[in-house]
């Protein structure tokens, strides 16, 4: 609705002003009536009405003062004047002052009304759609300089601008608060990041990257010169120019207290975590590339460190590619402890397998090559054993994939042993159903592939073709528990995997499992590992 007030002394014609028209049917309504300028005015703070309609002739203020009064303070409010035959000079005047239109009083009808009612109308819309129009410019102007300084700085550390006077140039050109000299690099990259992507969208993710920035230029501000810019793939740095400050100890303290605050704001506000490194200050521009690469060699030892840190660089030994494969005996042994079932010579040897990989200061690529060797130990023995590969993998990725999502050597080495663990169990799952019936082994076969669907003991004894009562009695004979049972222990032993491995929230994994009642899921989880889904999920 199109709040309109009605300015005049005469209650007469504010009256008949009212009935002439169904305001509301036509979408306006009447916000409040005045009957001089000087009521309006106070009126218009209170009601803030879009268009004003005025006599000429009033007492204590009259209409020219008011549309005057409203020109310079309310502009945006349209005018439309009431007048009579001997006041039309009076009525130019106030057309000269804003009034959009006028009309005279013995000509007022409800076709009259609407049409300069529209008129005000449109004009308002008119406005609002240029005002729209040049908000989008300014921000598409905005963005585009943001996008231009982006670039420009991602140019920049990395080497592909290197002209001293190019670079100062387009600084000047961006308006950017980079000196040429005093300068430092800080690298930060978000932990998780492809884990993040996955989990929210586009539109979200661009939120989170604009909030990591303007968080961390808020920290930047009042210090000395410094620019934030997102690189890529939630990595970011900060250019810090500290001009003629040839302090060592201003400048390390400086760059250890701003990235402290950043990781500390944005573990706060944001409820994420990152790493952080930072170069050596420097004095010539032209440098930024070796210094930022500097940084960036630094920030790898992340992988070794794990998450959440803060890497001084002259810790950093540095990382050899060279590949070390695993021996022949490392891999024999790996394997019998793995049949044998022993948990516990498990993770020495796999232990022993990672400790090579910290002492030898594997990189990445090698360090991706020993899991995948690893990787096939698993998925050998699981044939061998008759055991699905796909269910010693909780995760929807195929092994290789999910290797290649991680960050951190903990992460793999975590991700390795829990499967490395689980197929020793399935292992023993296997070893004690040999003397089990075949129709037992049949309903096992049955729930395993299809505990996520909604089973029951009727269907798996018409899919093995035997009657139900039957295979109830058999199987709580060789298993020692009921068909519900043994299906809601499958149940909660593949939730507690996705519990720990890809952080879903409790109620998606309910029903990922086969619950489709989250209290029952609950309730089962509780009993089978005597701790709550909550509890798991938390550690």
């Amino acid at each position: 609705m199109i709040k309109v007030l009605i300015v005049d002394d005469d209650n007469i014609a504010r009256t008949n002003i009212n009935i002439l028209i169904d305001w509301e049917k036509n979408g306006y309504e009447i916000c409040a009536e005045a009957m001089n300028g000087e009521e309006a005015i106070q009126l218009i703070s209170e009601t803030r009405p879009q268009i004003v309609i005025t006599d000429m002739s009033m007492p204590v203020m009259d209409g020219i003062t008011l549309i005057d009064h409203l020109s310079k303070n309310h502009p945006q409010i349209k005018v439309v004047v009431l007048s009579g035959y001997q006041e039309f000079d009076y009525v130019r005047k106030s057309m000269k002052y804003g009034a959009v239109d006028y009309v005279l009083k013995h000509t007022l009808n409800a076709q009259v009304l609407l049409e300069i009612l529209n008129t005000a109308r449109d004009k308002l819309m008119e406005e609002l759609s240029e005002q729209s129009r040049k908000i989008m410019l300014e921000e598409q102007i905005k963005e585009s300089k943001t996008l231009l300084r982006q670039k420009f700085i991602s140019e920049l550390v990395q080497g592909a601008v290197s002209d001293r006077d190019e670079i100062m140039r387009k600084i000047a050109d961006l308006k950017l608060e980079i000196e040429s000299k005093g300068l430092a690099v800080i690298l930060f990259e978000i932990d998780d990041y492809n884990a993040i992507c996955g989990k929210f969208t586009s539109i979200e993710i661009n939120k989170l990257i604009s909030s990591v920035e303007s968080i961390s230029a808020e920290i930047l501000k009042g210090g000395v010169k410094a620019v934030v810019s997102h690189l890529q793939d939630g990595m970011f740095t900060v250019v810090v120019s500290f001009g003629n400050i040839r302090s060592e100890l201003f400048t390390y303290n400086f760059i250890i207290t701003t990235i402290s605050r950043i990781r500390s704001s944005i573990k706060r506000y944001l409820n994420i975590t990152a790493c952080f490194s930072y170069s050596k200050t420097f004095n010539d521009i032209a440098d930024i590339h070796k210094y930022f690469t500097e940084a960036e060699i630094a920030l790898q030892d992340r992988f070794f460190r794990g998450k959440d840190q803060i890497i001084d660089k002259t810790r950093c030994a540095g990382l050899y590619n060279e590949y070390i494969s695993l021996e022949l005996a490392e891999e024999k042994s790996i394997i019998e402890a793995l049949k044998a079932r022993d948990h516990k010579r498990i993770e020495e040897c796999l232990s022993k397998v990672f400790s090579k990989i910290i002492v030898n200061k594997l990189g990445y690529n090698s360090v991706q090559m020993i899991c995948a060797e690893l990787i096939n130990i698993v998925n050998r023995v699981a044939r061998e054993t008759g055991i699905e590969i796909k269910r010693v993998y909780s995760d929807k990725d195929i092994p290789y994939d999910s290797m290649r999502k991680m960050e951190t050597l903990l992460e793999m080495r975590e991700w390795i042993l829990r499967s490395y663990t689980r197929l020793a169990d399935m292992i023993g799952e296997v070893k004690a159903n040999e003397n089990y019936s075949v129709y037992t082994k049949k309903a096992i076969s049955y729930i395993q592939k299809n505990y996520t669907k909604n089973v029951s003991l009727n269907e798996a004894a018409e899919h093995i073709g035997i009657n139900s009562s039957y295979l109830s009695r058999v199987f709580k004979e060789d298993c020692g528990m009921g068909f519900v049972e043994y299906l809601n222990n499958v149940r909660v032993s593949y939730a507690k995997q996705l519990i720990e491995t890809e952080g879903l929230r409790l109620k998606d994994v309910a029903k990922r499992v086969g619950f489709n009642n989250y209290t029952y899921f609950f309730k089962v989880f509780k009993d089978v590992l005597n701790v709550t889904p909550g509890a798991r999920h938390d550690d």
